[in-house]
Formats: C-alpha cells, structure tokens, sequence
C-alpha cells in the first residue's frame, strides 16, 4: 500500500464543530471562539434547553451566515451518550456536514476531597460522564474525520489527572482515563491528518466551581488558611503564581491553538497559572 504526504490544511471556517457542556464556562467560551473563527457549531447540553437555545440565537445574530443547533443529551445514560452524534449529523441544517472538530468538554465536577467520603455510586458516576461518554462520543465523531481525511479532537481534562486539585481520586482518575485516551489516539490517528490533544486546566473562574474573590489585595503576611475563612475566593486566588484566577477564554484560546495548527498532537498543554 503506497503511502502519501499530507497537505497542509489548518482552515477551520466552514467546518462542523461540536462541544460537550456548551452552555456554561469553558464549553460556552470554546463555542463563541470557534463561531468567531467561521465554523458551524452544535451545541451540546445536559438539561437547561432555555439557556442553551438563547446561546444559540445569540450566535445566529453575530453570525448569520453560519449554523447553529442545540441537542440534549444526559450524558451519564449509555443510549443519549450513543445517539449524541447522530443526533447531530441528521440535522439537515448541517447539510450532511461531519463533525470535523470535537471538544469533549463536558464533564462532572463534584467536590469530595477525603476517599473515605468518596462511594463507589460516586467513582462510577464520575467515570461514566467524565470518561465512558467522551470515548462513546468521540468514537462516533471520528468515523466522519477519518472518512475526510481531516480532523480536530481536543479533551478538556484537568491538572487533576497529574495528581492535584480539590475534587478526590475519582475526579482525578477520569480525567486521566481523558489524557491518556487522548495520547493513546493521537498516535493512531496521526497519519490519517486527525491530531488529537488535551487542554489541562485549573483554578479558572466563572465556571461556579470556584468562589469569586470578594477583595483584591492582600501582604506578604496574610495568613492564607485564615483568608479562606472571611474570601475563600481571594484566598485561592493569592495561592496561585499569576496572582488571579484563569477565564474561560483563555481556555479557549488553547483550544484555537490547538484547532488551527495540524502539526501539533499528542499534546498536553497545562493552563494553570504556574500552579504544578
């Protein structure tokens, strides 16, 4: 079998994106970056229709000459995980469009620090939505990359996966599974000009999962276990290198990073503030 160079192709416009949790912190950011730069967007979300749709009719007004379409799916059930795709390639608004970028974004985020408090209903519900969806959904998205020659998958994991963060051992074994899963297919896809990569974050705000600070300054000499008595926001936000807490855009940026340069996969980016 005779093998050929691929062509250099980082054009996104006109591509079919679909984001998991698009209507809330990360996913939303990522869904307005990637309609800013000219792709259709389906989005997905779990329960609020409302507030997805008016994401969508927002979008519409910016960009009328692109598409965009929202779809439900409780991705802690096995058969809406599965239908996800489908769902969205019988959309003839897409005009038999494949999903050509995948941002598998959504995922739960409960905090339970202490293993002792952590039950297995806890650990396989934390699996099932942050690692078994994201494979089922990105397996049904690749077949149309590979069918075209050309794909962007991008998993949105966390620094927790490399052994921190606030949420316990369960959080931090799936978003494992997530990275590794990621670098496992980006070495398989490669040469099929599908680049597959992850996004680590942490500490980013305006996502509910972190309290806002309430202050802005602090000294040399605060006492930080003792703030997050009175600014449990600004306390966290002190601990960290940079000084504040990450946005969501900023996430989004390594997403159009990622999206726009085929040269790169198998990567692991860490957004973190200078927190290791």
């Amino acid at each position: 079998m005779a093998l050929a160079l691929q062509y250099k192709d980082n054009k996104v416009a006109g591509r079919l994106a679909l984001v998991t949790g698009a209507s809330g912190g990360i996913g939303l950011a990522c869904t307005h970056a990637l309609a800013a730069e000219g792709c259709d967007v389906a989005l997905h979300y779990g329960s609020n229709a409302a507030k997805a749709e008016a994401i969508a009719v927002d979008l519409r007004e910016k960009y009328p000459t692109q598409t965009f379409r929202t779809f439900a799916a409780d991705l802690s059930d096995r058969a809406a995980a599965r239908s996800l795709v489908d769902n969205v390639l019988a959309d003839t608004a897409f005009a038999g469009k494949p999903v050509s970028i995948l941002v598998a974004n959504a995922g739960l985020g409960r905090r339970i620090r202490d293993v002792a408090e952590i039950g297995e209903d806890d650990w396989d519900e934390m699996l099932e939505v942050n690692a078994r969806s994201q494979f089922v959904v990105t397996k049904a998205a690749l077949k149309g990359m590979r069918a075209q020659g050309w794909g962007r998958v991008v998993m949105v994991g966390s620094i927790a996966s490399r052994g921190s963060g606030l949420n316990g051992c369960h959080y931090a074994a799936s978003k494992g599974a997530l990275s590794a899963m990621g670098q496992n297919l980006a070495g398989l896809l490669a040469p099929e000009g599908v680049t597959v990569n992850v996004v680590l974050p942490a500490m980013i705000g305006e996502t509910g999962m972190i309290p806002e600070a309430m202050g802005t300054t602090w000294t040399r000499t605060t006492d930080l276990v003792e703030l997050k008595e009175t600014d449990p926001g600004l306390a966290i936000a002190a601990g960290i290198p940079v000084h504040r807490l990450g946005s969501p855009t900023e996430v989004a940026n390594v997403l159009i990073m990622f999206v726009k340069s085929g040269y790169m996969t198998g990567q692991e980016v860490v957004l973190a503030g200078g927190l290791k």
